[in-house]
């Protein structure tokens, strides 16, 4: 169980993340995302959903920072970035995890988080947090969370990475076919990561309907379906 101490770090982390959380706020240091990097990850497709809809969905994001923190990374254009894994706070202070860990139950990574570090042409560089689905600036996410870095993958890595590793497989006019089966869950479910998004959420959607002409794609399904017999 976590001592009486590391529960007392744990309330004194959250009342110094939400002071600093809302102060980023504020003064423009914590924002969502920008629109021309949803756009950008509009067609890039993985797993026959397209990235922008990993990124806005709570269910596809929250839980697979190493995932979407590196796939983030495509819509970045031609600005430098890097891919940084650390234990931060958030995860290592909180209780339930602590209990884990002492449990044997999870190892010594259990604090571990992905997320990218965006340098913009202007020299100031931004987290893309994209379990929290918010754009940090670098400073300031710091003194929130206090991340003690293990691995960085510099533009170069990141890229060769998903290049060979992590796209090679994805074909949409293949996986396409899944959608019938997905969508509607995804719709049924609709959370985004954070409220603000569930516009963009929809049109994105919407949007990867019409790339992939829906329509006809279940009612391909469906003829095929029965003229298997299964109508």
């Amino acid at each position: 169980m976590a001592t009486k101490l590391e529960e007392i770090n744990w309330k004194l982390h959250k009342v110094k993340y939400d002071v600093l959380f809302d102060y980023g706020v504020k003064h423009g240091l914590i924002t969502a995302y920008d629109k021309k990097t949803i756009e950008n990850l509009r067609h890039i497709y993985y797993g026959g959903l397209s990235a922008s809809i990993l990124l806005l969905h709570e269910k596809l994001s929250n839980g697979f920072c190493y995932d979407r923190g590196t796939l983030v990374t495509l819509g970045f254009e031609d600005d430098d970035f890097q891919v940084v894994d650390a234990q931060i706070n958030s995860l290592r202070l909180k209780p339930e995890n602590i209990d884990l860990y002492k449990s044997g139950i999870c190892s010594e990574n259990y604090a571990t988080h992905c997320f990218a570090e965006r340098t913009l042409k202007d020299g100031t560089t931004w987290i893309y947090d994209t379990s929290r689905g918010f754009i940090f600036e670098k400073s300031l996410y710091y003194k929130m969370e206090n991340p003690k870095i293990k691995i960085v993958n510099d533009k170069e890595t990141t890229l060769k990475f998903l290049s060979y590793d992590f796209l090679l497989d994805s074909d949409i006019q293949r996986d396409k076919y899944v959608l019938p089966l997905i969508l509607p869950q995804l719709e049924k479910n609709l959370i985004p990561t954070q409220p603000f998004y569930l516009e963009a959420l929809k049109q994105e959607i919407e949007i990867l309907k019409q790339e992939v002409n829906y329509d006809s794609i279940c009612q391909e399904i469906k003829e095929d379906m029965k003229t298997k017999g299964f109508y």
